[in-house]
C-alpha cells in the first residue's frame, strides 16, 4: 500500500505500521456521517465502500471505491468543515485509517511522508466523469478502462447513480458498448 506512494525506509515504514488502524466494518456501517467533520483517510484492504450525497431529499453517489483504493472526503479533509457525504461500507471491509493528526506527525519526522500527497491524486478519475463533458457511453468506457472492478461488485443503480444517468440510459449503454 505504502509502498505504491513512493519509496520508503524500513524505518520510515515501520513508523507508518504505528500510526494506523486497521478496521473491520460491517456492511452499511458509516465511517463518516453527513456533518461530521473528516479526520482520517481509508485505505481499502478488501471490500468496498461508498459515498453518497443527499441532494433535494434523494441520495446521490459520488464514488464508488474498491479494494486498492483511498477513501476521503477531500473538502472536509483539507477544509475541516461538516462533510457534506457519507462514507459507507457496501460489502464487509477490512480498512486501513490513517488519521489526519498521525499523518502530520510523520510528515514532521520525515519530509519522505510528503510522498503521500499522491493519494489526493485519486480524485481524478471521478474529476475526470464529473467535469468532463462525456457522453454516458464515454462514461461507461471510461469506467470500464480505469476501474473495471466496480462493474463487477456494484449493482446498476449506484453505477448509474456514480455515472449520473438513470439506469434505462446504463442498461442502453451496456447493450451498445463492445469492450
Amino acid at each position: 500500500m505504502l509502498r505504491s506512494l513512493g519509496v520508503f525506509s524500513d524505518f520510515e515504514l515501520e513508523l507508518f505500521d504505528q500510526n494506523i488502524e486497521i478496521k473491520t466494518v460491517e456492511k452499511n456501517e458509516i465511517l463518516l456521517a453527513e456533518g461530521e467533520i473528516s479526520k482520517s483517510v481509508f485505505f481499502i484492504k478488501t471490500g468496498a465502500l461508498f459515498q453518497v450525497q443527499k441532494i433535494d431529499e434523494e441520495e446521490k453517489i459520488t464514488d464508488l471505491n474498491i479494494q486498492g483504493d483511498w477513501v476521503f472526503n477531500f473538502d472536509s479533509l483539507t477544509n475541516q468543515i461538516p462533510s457534506n457525504i457519507i462514507i459507507k461500507a457496501f460489502a464487509k471491509s477490512e480498512v486501513v485509517e490513517l488519521k489526519l493528526e498521525s499523518l502530520h506527525k510523520l510528515i514532521s519526522v520525515s519530509q519522505n511522508f510528503l510522498q503521500l500527497n499522491k493519494i489526493f491524486s485519486s480524485l481524478s478519475a471521478k474529476i475526470h466523469i464529473y467535469d468532463s463533458n462525456l457522453n454516458p457511453s464515454e462514461k461507461y468506457i471510461y469506467l470500464l478502462s480505469n476501474k473495471p472492478q466496480v462493474i463487477k461488485i456494484f449493482p446498476l443503480n449506484m453505477i448509474a447513480s456514480y455515472l449520473k444517468m438513470r439506469q434505462e440510459t446504463l442498461s442502453r449503454v451496456r447493450a451498445n458498448v463492445i469492450f
